[in-house]
């Protein structure tokens, strides 16, 4: 889902799409909780939860009465309450939930895709998360298309790792009638909320087609998810069933 932001209530509806796609494919499959093709999608909803949260507290705080926008800073620790203390925060809160959004729901998506690739002997030609994308969709006979939609949250983090700024060759991708343009040396204009959101959900229905495909579905032992059972996700984590 994707709607242009005119508010921070807008942010956290695209974000909640993002929620629900994943509770859906978690329910599709059933598999494990420390199988990676569950602790990722476990993994990405609980980092937009987090992205919800801050978004609909920002949008109180903008929106609330007296009484809200009183206690908020003082919830925050703010202890000088103006105008440039209130908008600080606002901007750090926003842009450090915007980062951890595609941070780690990107590398979620991409260490899924590594750990499939172990599991099933994909060997790609060089290292690198593309190479291994491209060569586990060649390996399930999967379209070219699906690297572009995979590429594009990574495109995204490296240019919000760069402030802002795409470099390297040009990239273009349409996902879903949603265009993300990346020029090289120039501001990217495709890192808002609702385009993280949407490219990331659009990744996730990548995952849909990979966990899918009949060389996977075949395949019935667990695929481990180190990760997950390092920091201790999962679904009984969330305190889900």
């Amino acid at each position: 889902m994707f709607k242009e932001s005119k508010s921070q209530k807008d942010d956290a509806e695209c974000i909640l799409h993002l929620i629900e796609t994943c509770t859906g494919l978690i329910n599709k499959y059933g598999y494990l909780d420390n199988d990676t093709r569950t602790a990722s999608l476990v993994n990405i909803r609980l980092v937009s939860y987090s992205s919800t949260g801050i978004a609909n507290l920002l949008d109180s705080w903008s929106k609330g009465d007296n009484t809200v926008q009183q206690i908020i800073p003082q919830l925050l620790g703010i202890t000088q309450v103006d105008t440039e203390s209130v908008r600080l925060m606002g901007d750090s809160l926003h842009k450090t939930s915007k980062l951890s959004l595609v941070l780690l729901g990107q590398f979620q998506i991409e260490n899924c895709i590594v750990n499939i690739c172990n599991a099933l002997g994909v060997k790609s030609k060089s290292i690198g998360f593309y190479n291994k994308a491209n060569a586990l969709l060649t390996y399930l006979g999967l379209g070219s298309s699906r690297l572009d939609i995979l590429n594009t949250g990574a495109k995204i983090r490296n240019s919000l790792h760069s402030n802002g700024i795409h470099h390297g060759p040009d990239f273009r991708s349409n996902l879903k009638g949603v265009q993300y343009d990346f020029i090289d040396g120039q501001k990217v204009s495709c890192a808002t909320f609702p385009h993280i959101a949407h490219a990331l959900e659009c990744s996730v229905g990548v995952l849909d087609e990979i966990y899918s495909a009949p060389q996977l579905k075949s395949y019935t032992s667990l695929i481990p998810d180190t990760y997950a059972m390092i920091i201790g996700l999962g679904r009984d984590a969330e305190g889900e069933s």
